[in-house]
């Protein structure tokens, strides 16, 4: 049986027959290759040629045919080629049609960097009738580009092997044989015949692509407060991911641009100094609630009971120096000694009470709270509430992996045109230097695919983390380029390309830990890697404990538990 390109027959109209020359040519010997509508188009000068072969057959040994294939009634008058209707062909007819074709073929191998293989290979055409037998016309008067020698009828259907190779016997003027190599074969039909690539975007155009869907996503997701454009104060609850910092960036620019000074609050520091250098702008101070208390109190450490008499003097005094407060993370301002002394409330009423003429924002994740008791009072007894519920800053599977750790086993509410993504993958290492080598490992992949966005977080403290040794004040060193380490904890609210992260083991899978995790896997866009320092028997207690089904291979089973792809180590 003949390799067929493509492996059914491109869509045709019964009366051309082509399908059933298709099936035909397809009994042909297993060394044949049959080419179905072949095309070729060029630009010359500005202008746009193209061809269309019906079949072009192929053989090692043979050489190339081309055949033009007509069916039905037609007819010759005054050397004109016409059909039933009268309408008359293009081309001149189906022998110079099916001429045209072969040398529209030869100059597109000739013209290429591979033009010597012409000299190698025979190059003839063929018209095949389907529709009336080999008597019928031998005994029409056909004009001179024709010959009985390369035309082929309905008497072919049941003889196409010997007919086809009778017609690769024909001697040509150029004497040229079939002398194809093996590489030369191969070198017709992958880069004329049959080209065959993978159209892979370049790495870093990957990463921009994904880039701007996330931007479209996010645009979408800011643009809901509008709708709170007349609330003076609101919570906004949602997932990591929702967009809930740069919602409350953004309401904080819109803010300053008026000329209204801002007080952007963040429990955080990292997260603080990176929008401080990110989002800075005169008419926005950032602090964290330490650095506030400090600043507004004169102190060189934070004394909570001072800053209740300062802000209840400045509520009195009407002196407090912001219009507007907006705070990120506002799950971590839960603290018993800020939920005790109302802290959030009197920095409330300095903006918003008794036509105060400001505005007062909390952004928070309930799902986040590794640094509180509990939610400060005033969340519950805000009057305006917001929840936040699609994903815009992960991939659907990283989003998925989030929630699996959250204990729902659930698709994620996403944008149109989301990006699916890679699964995160999950890597086991029994000690420090295969934890090292992994890690080495997955940072030379990411670079490979050219993201340089890349974050290591431990589910520990820097101190204790199982790559302690090989970091430094924060950065962990590989082949002289500084790679990020942080906690998972110190890294809320913001995020990175690609986050890796270490020191999985059973602390972290135990006493609800895996919020932690929850916290660190949320931050990755595009890529998440876990390793993990768990052994067999600890896979198989915590595959038990979610009730999850366990495979053959543990590891796996327990990937798959946090919709992750288990991967061996190199």
């Amino acid at each position: 049986m003949a390799i067929m390109y493509p492996d059914i027959p491109y869509e045709c109209t019964p009366a051309s027959r082509e399908e059933i020359m298709f099936d035909k040519l397809k009994n042909l010997p297993e060394d044949y290759y049959v080419f179905h509508s072949f095309k070729i188009v060029s630009v010359d000068a500005g202008v746009i040629t193209a061809s269309e072969t019906d079949f072009v057959v192929f053989h090692p040994n043979k050489g190339i045919l081309c055949i033009e294939a007509k069916a039905g009634k037609i007819k010759l008058e005054g050397n004109k080629w016409k059909y039933a209707s009268g309408d008359e062909m293009s081309h001149g007819g189906p022998y110079r049609q099916a001429e045209n074709g072969k040398w529209r073929l030869r100059d597109y191998i000739k013209n290429s960097d591979y033009g010597y293989l012409i000299n190698r290979c025979k190059l003839l055409h063929a018209v095949w009738f389907p529709s009336v037998n080999r008597k019928y016309v031998s005994n029409i008067n056909l004009p001179s580009e024709a010959d009985m020698k390369i035309t082929l009828t309905s008497d072919s259907l049941d003889n196409v092997e010997e007919e086809i190779s009778a017609i690769f016997d024909i001697e040509l003027p150029n004497k040229v044989e079939t002398k194809l190599t093996a590489a030369d074969t191969k070198l017709l039909i992958d880069k004329f015949l049959a080209p065959t690539f993978d159209l892979v975007p370049i790495a870093n155009m990957k990463v921009e692509n994904q880039r701007y869907v996330f931007k479209r996503m996010l645009k979408e997701q800011v643009a809901l407060l509008n709708y709170l454009e007349e609330q003076d104060n609101a919570v906004i609850n949602g997932l990591a991911g929702t967009g809930k910092t740069i919602m409350a960036v953004e309401k904080a620019r819109r803010h300053a641009e008026n000329d209204e000074p801002v007080l952007f609050l963040c429990y955080n520091h990292y997260l603080k100094e990176y929008l401080q250098d990110n989002y800075g702008h005169p008419n926005i101070s950032f602090y964290t609630i330490d650095g506030l208390a400090c600043k507004l109190c004169d102190t060189v450490t934070p004394n909570y009971e001072r800053l209740k008499d300062v802000l209840e003097e400045m509520y009195l005094e009407e002196t407090f120096p912001y219009q507007h407060i907006i705070i990120d993370e506002g799950q971590d301002f839960g603290k018993e000694r800020l939920n005790d002394i109302s802290v959030i409330e009197l920095l409330k009423a300095n903006v918003v009470d008794e036509g105060k003429n400001g505005t007062f924002y909390l952004f928070y994740d309930k799902n986040q709270m590794v640094q509180a008791e509990s939610l400060p009072s005033y969340i519950g007894e805000s009057d305006c509430k917001l929840t936040l519920y699609r994903n815009c800053r992960n991939t659907e599977n990283i989003a998925t992996t989030s929630l699996r750790l959250l204990g729902e086993n659930k698709k994620p509410k996403l944008f149109d045109g989301a990006i699916v993504g890679d699964s995160p993958e999950m890597f086991f290492a029994e000690d420090v230097s295969r934890t090292v080598s992994t890690l080495n490992a997955i940072i030379e992949k990411a670079w490979a695919e050219d993201y340089t966005d890349i974050q290591i977080l431990t589910c520990k403290t820097e101190q204790n983390s199982i790559i302690a040794d090989e970091c430094s004040t924060g950065v962990y060193l590989y082949k002289a380029k500084k790679i990020p380490f942080t906690t998972c904890r110190k890294y809320k609210g913001l995020e990175a390309d690609v986050v890796i992260m270490v020191d999985l083991d059973n602390d972290t899978f135990e006493n609800n830990a895996e919020q932690v995790m929850y916290v660190g896997s949320s931050r990755a866009r595009y890529k998440l890697s876990f390793i993990c320092n768990l052994s067999e028997k600890d896979c198989e207690y915590f595959i038990e404990k979610h009730n999850a089904k366990k495979g053959k291979k543990v590891e796996k089973s327990f990937a798959t538990l946090f919709n992750s792809k288990y991967r061996e180590l190199a």
